[in-house]
């Protein structure tokens, strides 16, 4: 292929999720966490990443390569509650859903 030397900026991730939390799951391995970045916006769980390839001996540039991923999240999820861990090259994301999406009946204080 004409792009043999260009690496795909797209990787492959995973949705699970279980009756709290949706789970996003991304491998990103050569990646140090300094280099991830994961943020909400406007309904997206977007992932950049940039992995740095070294200079070589035979005289290969240093190169970076930068990935990102945008997964449309539902509005159902808490923000700001979203956390991440990275280990061993896999990136998890867990995203909280909210409590309105739970079944749960809530009793409201009057005043």
């Amino acid at each position: 292929g004409l792009d043999a030397g260009t690496s795909s900026t797209r990787f492959p991730v995973d949705l699970y999720e279980d009756k709290d939390n949706t789970y996003v799951r991304a491998e990103l391995p050569g990646v140090t966490r300094e280099d991830i970045n994961v943020e909400v916006v406007d309904g997206y769980l977007t992932i950049a990443a940039t992995r740095k390839t070294p200079a070589t001996a035979e005289g290969q540039p240093e190169q970076t390569v930068a990935f990102n991923r945008s997964v449309n999240v539902s509005d159902t999820v808490q923000a700001d509650k979203v956390s991440a861990a990275y280990e061993n090259g896999v990136l998890t994301v867990t995203l909280p859903k909210r409590e309105e999406a739970k079944p749960k009946k809530i009793t409201v204080a009057v005043k």
